[in-house]
């Protein structure tokens, strides 16, 4: 690649915290991916932007990285520099909280709690940080971080820094302009959410009685990506599968949960080609079966060709 030059794999080389063929597969919820040719965790946001920048001029290309739930990472890896971002600060101003991209939305949800905010049990349920749920509008129990954003400070390499309302962002079903959008590349900084005062304790509650709910019907102790598909237009991606007989499907390691349809569970050495032809099995037999089409939410990342 024309990228790999000297002067540039001098550049990353001198980037403070920087390894090389740094193993992915334990940063991900799945357990699965190959290396990143150069790797580096920053909580310093100045730091971030500074590293974008010089990435963006010399054509390098770069990769950021949260909680790497929702994610499957080729067996190659990924080219060039993957930015894991670990900001974890918040702070309370009344009903509104702002929080840190690099923070878990659980622990956030709990911290709200304990504020005596509600609005926020959703998260509960979303094991990612607060900026991969800003980048693909996360949630659960039929609430998603459009219901409750109010802007989203970032930064866009080049540009620099930026505010950007719900609109902005074009925040869809599981989707953005983050994802796949003008805003592609850009980086969160931190998300400010408006929340609405009322009883922490039964909040704290609801979100243990959500959470013993879900352990009961999905796969949340086992390495997985969480859900793979979108739910189809009035339909539930997980009934089709299941209506399909595809529970316990298996292409190497890699299997379809016994327990909830729209899991791929890694049972041990599941490789990110095992889950993607598992994936394409899938959506064929559905759509060969009821003529549905289930369109992928876990994102594929990295050296697939």
């Amino acid at each position: 690649m024309r990228w790999r030059s000297k002067s540039n794999r001098d550049w990353l080389r001198s980037l403070p915290g920087v390894t090389e063929d740094e193993p992915l597969a334990t940063r991900t919820s799945f357990g699965i991916g190959g290396p990143a040719e150069f790797f580096v965790e920053s909580g310093r946001v100045e730091t971030i932007e500074k590293m974008l920048t010089g990435c963006l001029e010399r054509e390098i290309p770069y990769t950021l990285l949260g909680a790497g739930t929702n994610l499957l990472i080729a067996d190659k890896g990924i080219e060039g520099l993957v930015i894991r971002v670990v900001n974890r600060d918040h702070r309370i101003e009344g009903t509104r909280v702002t929080a840190g991209a690099g923070l878990k939305m659980m622990r956030l949800a709990r911290i709200v709690a304990d504020a005596g905010l509600r609005s926020f049990e959703f998260a509960i349920g979303v094991p990612g940080t607060v900026g991969g749920a800003v980048y693909q509008n996360a949630g659960c129990w039929g609430k998603e971080m459009r219901d409750v954003l109010v802007d989203v400070c970032g930064f866009v390499p080049g540009a620099g820094k930026q505010k950007w309302d719900p609109k902005k962002l074009q925040l869809g079903y599981r989707t953005s302009a983050l994802r796949e959008g003008a805003l592609k590349g850009a980086l969160v900084i931190e998300a400010t959410v408006h929340l609405e005062r009322g009883d922490g304790e039964e909040a704290k509650r609801l979100m243990a009685k959500l959470t013993a709910e879900r352990n009961e019907t999905q796969p949340i102790k086992t390495k997985n990506c969480g859900s793979v598909f979108k739910n189809p237009p009035g339909d539930s991606a997980g009934r089709l599968v299941q209506a399909a007989g595809l529970k316990g499907l298996r292409q190497g390691k890699a299997a379809v949960s016994t327990l909830h349809g729209n899991f791929i569970v890694n049972e041990g050495g599941a490789t990110a080609r095992d889950v993607a032809t598992l994936i394409q099995r899938i959506q064929a037999e559905v759509k060969r079966r009821f003529n549905a089409e289930l369109e992928p939410e876990v994102e594929l990342v990295g050296r697939w060709k």
